[in-house]
Order: C-alpha cells, then sequence, then structure tokens
C-alpha cells in the first residue's frame, strides 16, 4: 500500500493569507504601541516554524510580549489597546523596532522543541526579565490567553483577517471591528496547477493508494466541537475535496475526550500520522484518533495495524513536524513489528526551512509537483 500524507500552508497551499494576517496583527499591535511601521519578517516567521511555532495565534501572542516588553521599557504602565480596528494614531517618535529574530531564535533552540509553545514564551520572558505584578499579569494573560479568542485581543484581530469580517461574526459570535475581507480567500493560492491536482486525485483512486491531509488549520470536527473549516477551504482551492482531512477540530475533539491538551496530539506527536495512517485506511475521524492515541498510550490492538505492515508511506511537509510524527509512528509500529517504509520530503525554498528539514532527514523541493514527481506520481 502506498500513502501520501501532505501538510497543508507552505504545502499543497502558498499560505500566503495566513503569514499576511499574521504581519498585519503585529503591524497594527506595533503601531498601537508606539513602534511605527514595524512587523514580523518572513525569515522571522520561518524561524519560529521551523522550531515547531507553526500556529499564528501563538506567533502573534509571542511578538505582543516583545513588543510590550520593550515599550515598558520607557513607559511602565503601556497596556493593551482595546481594538486593533481603529487606526492608531500617527508615531512622530517612533520606538525602535524590536528584534523578533532574536526571540524567534530563542525560543527554537533544539532543547525546547518538546516544550508547548506558549510555555516556552512564557519561561523565556519572566526568566530574562523581571515586571511589576501588574505588568506581569498583563503579559501573563496574553500569552496564556492566546488560543481564546475571548481572551486576546491579537487571536481576535488575526481570525477576523483571516476570516473577513462577515464570517468572523457569523461564526464567533463576536461583533467584527476591522471591515475586511478574507486574507485566505484573497491571498491564498494553490501548490499545484489544475492539471496537477486532477493527477494527484488520479493517483488516490488507484488500488491501494490513499493520500491524508495532516494540518494544524482549524478544521470540521466531530458534533459538539467548534472549529471553523479553514482547512476544508484550503482543500477546495487546491481541488482536492474529497481527500480525508486530519486537523485541528479532530484534535480539540480528542483532548476532550482524553481531558488533555489538544496541542499534545499535534505533530509532531505520533499521534497525529498514526491517526491519520487510521483514516488512510477508511476509518473516520474519531475511530482514527481513538486507535491512535490508544496505540501510542498501551501498545495494544496488534491486529489492527497490520494491514500497514510494509505501507511505503511519504510525508510531503514544510517544517519538521509532519516527518517527526511520521518518524514517532513508525517507530511505535516497528516495535509492534509492523515495518513503514517511509519516505520524507521538504518543500521549501527559504534557507532556514531547507536547513531544519535537511537535519530531519528530508529530501527538499522548492514545489510540491517537483515531490510529487519524485515520488511517482505526477
Amino acid at each position: 500500500m502506498r500513502i501520501f500524507l501532505f501538510d497543508m500552508d507552505g504545502v499543497l497551499l502558498e499560505s500566503r493569507g495566513y503569514h499576511l494576517a499574521l504581519r498585519e496583527t503585529v503591524r497594527r499591535m506595533a503601531r498601537a504601541l508606539g513602534f511605527g511601521e514595524v512587523t514580523l519578517s518572513p525569515d522571522n516567521i520561518a524561524t519560529f516554524e521551523s522550531g515547531g511555532i507553526t500556529c499564528e495565534w501563538d506567533e502573534a501572542a509571542i511578538s505582543t510580549a516583545l513588543l510590550l516588553e520593550m515599550a515598558w521599557k520607557d513607559d511602565p504602565h503601556c497596556a493593551l489597546p482595546e481594538s486593533l480596528g481603529r487606526p492608531a494614531p500617527d508615531v512622530q517618535d517612533p520606538r525602535p523596532a524590536p528584534d523578533f529574530g532574536t526571540v524567534a531564535h530563542a525560543l527554537t533552540t533544539p532543547n525546547l522543541l518538546s516544550v508547548h509553545p506558549l510555555e516556552r514564551a512564557e519561561r523565556y520572558f519572566f526568566a530574562a526579565h523581571s515586571f511589576t505584578p501588574s505588568q506581569s499579569a498583563i503579559l501573563l494573560e496574553l500569552i496564556r490567553g492566546a488560543r481564546d479568542p475571548r481572551r486576546s485581543l491579537t487571536h481576535r484581530t488575526f481570525q477576523e483577517l483571516v476570516l473577513g469580517s462577515e464570517e468572523f461574526a457569523r461564526t464567533y459570535h463576536l461583533p467584527a471591528e476591522l471591515d475586511t475581507e478574507s486574507h485566505l480567500l484573497k491571498y491564498d493560492r494553490s501548490g499545484l496547477s489544475a492539471s496537477e491536482s486532477a493527477r494527484l486525485r488520479d493517483w488516490t483512486s488507484m488500488p491501494d493508494h490513499a493520500a491524508v491531509i495532516i494540518t494544524s488549520r482549524p478544521s470540521r470536527a466531530p458534533a459538539g466541537i467548534f472549529s471553523t473549516p479553514e482547512a476544508e477551504l484550503g482543500a477546495a482551492l487546491v481541488g482536492l475535496d474529497g481527500i480525508p482531512i486530519l486537523g485541528w477540530g479532530g484534535l480539540v475533539w480528542l483532548g476532550q475526550q482524553r481531558q488533555a491538551d489538544p496541542q499534545t496530539f499535534l505533530k509532531p506527536s505520533p499521534v497525529h500520522a498514526l491517526a491519520a495512517l487510521r483514516m488512510a485506511l477508511g476509518d473516520d475521524q474519531e475511530t482514527a484518533l481513538s486507535a491512535a492515541v490508544e496505540l501510542g498510550e498501551t501498545g495494544n490492538d496488534h491486529e489492527a495495524w497490520e494491514e500497514l505492515d510494509s505501507a511505503q508511506v511519504s510525508v510531503f511537509e514544510d517544517t519538521p513536524g509532519g516527518i517527526r510524527s511520521l518518524q514517532a509512528a513508525a517507530q511505535i509500529l516497528d516495535t509492534m513489528g509492523i515495518y513503514l517504509e517511509t519516505k520524507y520530503y521538504g518543500i521549501a525554498q527559504n534557507p532556514v526551512k531547507i536547513e531544519a528539514l535537511h537535519a530531519n532527514q528530508a529530501q527538499t523541493f522548492p514545489a510540491l509537483a517537483e515531490a510529487l514527481k519524485n515520488a511517482d506520481c505526477g
């Protein structure tokens, strides 16, 4: 059997929308805090992502924490604005631009890769700096609430930019403040041409061939779980609507089932890749996720996984997360006598990402179409 596992952003999609929304969120925050026209650079974002900080909610909060820390040096009473929807006044004497790259590098050192990104940020800021009680409270709320739209201004701003104001208000039942269209619909571009997408669909329709999208994007979730269908929007844009998707929505469901942080199941956790392999065999999200986490915890149910023995599994990623998830999954299965032939394809042009992918045994290509040709699909 042959299985392809695809990351979405940076692989199936040129995800301009997310990065532009992140940069715009940080730009607006910087203006509001007196920094003038500064924001994250593409290299800053690549450094975050190469170290496993791939969630823009986290990157926006971490960047804002740095802005606040710098602002407090000359104004200890500086506070976050209530909204980023209103244009900030012109800055006559802007504060010096922050060095986002230094923080990104500090948070992505090898000894921190197993630590939750927001926990890394909390450790970093509180280890190296001394804050007043009021400043500490603001910083902790900023970092710990980064993924909660009702607590986090950066989260709300980013999501409204991503979804567009109308969809944001409809989905979150919160007032829209930016009067903007969706950055995903406006700026994202398919990583495949129409003919290349058709060839991939034909490949997946062949006997013993399967593909699954494994992504950290919000995605449709089992009943009772709130999640926005951003992964499904992406799959439709690439012309791959029918391929199973295992995204953030499913991991949130699993987190509730196991009373755990969903982040613990996200790639590079082996659970993400193991569940995707089960979906390639035909399981639905709930069945696949339950089987994956139980295998990781107990190693039981050997017979249910035997169909994967000798399968050739290829993962296509622009960061190491999915590669390491498949590597860990293969190690677990190997202890049960189930062997996977794994191949790792990196999709990147940025030197920082290429270096990180090479360090994780991936062969790199500048575009997905070239990687698919190397994998005998295209």
